[in-house]
């Protein structure tokens, strides 16, 4: 990249914003901010900001004087010595990170937790909102992160600051801005979900102008993950549901485009967020139908250890989980992003044929998927038909092994409609059911099952 002059740093750009371009296998990728997504290059940055005494400042890096600045920085039993005058000068290092951010106030409160390996640093304005809520936030980082590391990977920096301020939640490296004078589920939420960008926005660091879904999408599975796994009221709910509500809107909108759409090129906001966002959780949700939800963890834990600081693409992730699973998923990612195509499977006709009975499924909408089938008799006994789709080459694993599984012949992607035979007498069936975890993101369900 061309040396910049002191007079262009200074000059506004991108709406006071001045980051470097990255350059990888595509070329450059100098793409203007227009508050949608960030891509940049890991540098090292020596930061020095001088300002008044009575400020505080938290953001990314590690305070290099935190003896001479004091503001709860200071070790502890340590008398801070600040130099005479007015102002003083904040010593930052930032290895290895893609961005710098940093926020002052004078009334900042300053509060810390040690974390496993890290601390977190908490900072904002003590009011009749956030007196109890943001030392109750720094309480529960510990929980959330026992889980993130477990199922996420660890997160390698000495700190992390959750800093008051901003309009919403912006990701930085270390840190993030967030609004605070709300209640606790929301500061907690919101925090999580910056939090969860220092993995897929900060050291996964796909290009996220060209794969928007991989950062905000896969934040989001993460965060709803560690919300309904460590707030003891939500343990047991699906995690995702509010995922799938925004996809399937989007579904029924006229607004949906491939989720391979630039970023910066959606023709809405409502296509761009409900994409991004819902969409690329529901796309890692509903990977674990496909591939077994222990093979997506694992996976998830594998890309994180094979392409941490690498810029991963789709491929990459793709090839991981085919490598987790044994399943082939080219398939997967041309019908789910690379086109708008929707899932909708039926139960077509039921009729007897003999002491059997025969179930003739039918594939409604244009994307084809693997199918569990439940069957369950007049006694409340279950049998799970599971029928591989062919072009996976595979089969996930037993997802209920309490449940007995029949593992039927593949369900060829060209033909729309398939037969499974079942041993039961059609008289002595209860129920009958597609998919009875609906971590498929069906567009209609109301034909997914049959009751006697």
């Amino acid at each position: 990249m061309a040396a910049i002059t002191q007079k262009e740093w200074t000059s506004p750009c991108h709406n006071g914003i001045l980051k470097c371009a990255e350059y990888d296998y595509e070329g450059w990728h100098a793409t203007p901010y227009i508050a949608r997504e960030f891509y940049g290059v890991w540098g090292d940055y020596d930061v020095k900001i001088t300002i008044d005494k009575k400020y505080v400042i938290g953001g990314t890096g590690y305070l290099q004087n935190p003896d001479q600045i004091g503001h709860g920085y200071q070790k502890p039993g340590v008398k801070v010595t600040p130099p005479t005058g007015k102002t003083l000068t904040w010593h930052f290092i930032a290895p290895n990170v893609h961005d710098f951010m940093w926020a002052a106030d004078p009334d900042y409160k300053h509060i810390t937790q040690k974390v496993d390996g890290f601390t977190a640093h908490f900072f904002y304005i003590d009011n009749e909102y956030t007196h109890n809520t943001w030392p109750q936030l720094a309480k529960m980082v510990p929980a959330a992160y026992a889980y993130i590391k477990a199922h996420y990977g660890a997160y390698p920096y000495e700190q992390y600051s959750f800093i008051q301020g901003g309009d919403g939640g912006m990701e930085y490296p270390m840190g993030t801005l967030i609004m605070g004078n709300g209640k606790m589920d929301g500061l907690y939420g919101v925090a999580m979900h910056e939090w969860m960008h220092s993995w897929y926005q900060g050291m996964l660091a796909t290009n996220e102008s060209l794969y928007p879904w991989m950062d905000e999408g896969f934040t989001t599975f993460a965060e709803n993950n560690v919300i309904f796994n460590t707030v003891d009221s939500l343990k047991g709910r699906d995690a995702q549901e509010d995922a799938y509500a925004g996809y399937f809107a989007l579904a029924r909108s006229p607004f949906e485009e491939p989720a391979t759409t630039h970023a910066d090129h959606f023709n809405t906001n409502y296509g761009y967020s409900l994409t991004a966002y819902s969409k690329g959780a529901v796309f890692l949700e509903q990977l674990g139908y496909v591939i077994g939800a222990k093979n997506r963890d694992n996976g998830l834990l594998r890309y994180y250890n094979e392409w941490r600081f690498k810029h991963p693409n789709v491929n990459d992730f793709v090839r991981v989980m085919e490598k987790e699973s044994g399943i082939e998923l080219d398939w997967y990612k041309q019908y789910f992003i690379n086109a708008v195509k929707h899932i909708d499977y039926g139960i077509d006709s039921v009729f007897a044929k003999g002491n059997k009975t025969i179930v003739r499924l039918r594939r409604v909408g244009y994307m084809p998927m693997p199918i569990d089938f439940m069957v369950t008799d007049k006694s409340g006994n279950k049998v799970l038909h599971y029928i591989p789709l062919s072009i996976m080459y595979g089969e996930k694993p037993n997802e209920y092994p309490d449940v007995k599984r029949i593992v039927d012949p593949v369900w060829y992607w060209t033909n729309p409609v398939y037969e499974v035979e079942l041993d039961t007498p059609l008289g002595d069936i209860k129920e009958l059911e597609i998919d009875p975890s609906q971590r498929m993101a069906d567009v209609d369900r109301s034909n997914n099952k049959a009751v006697s």
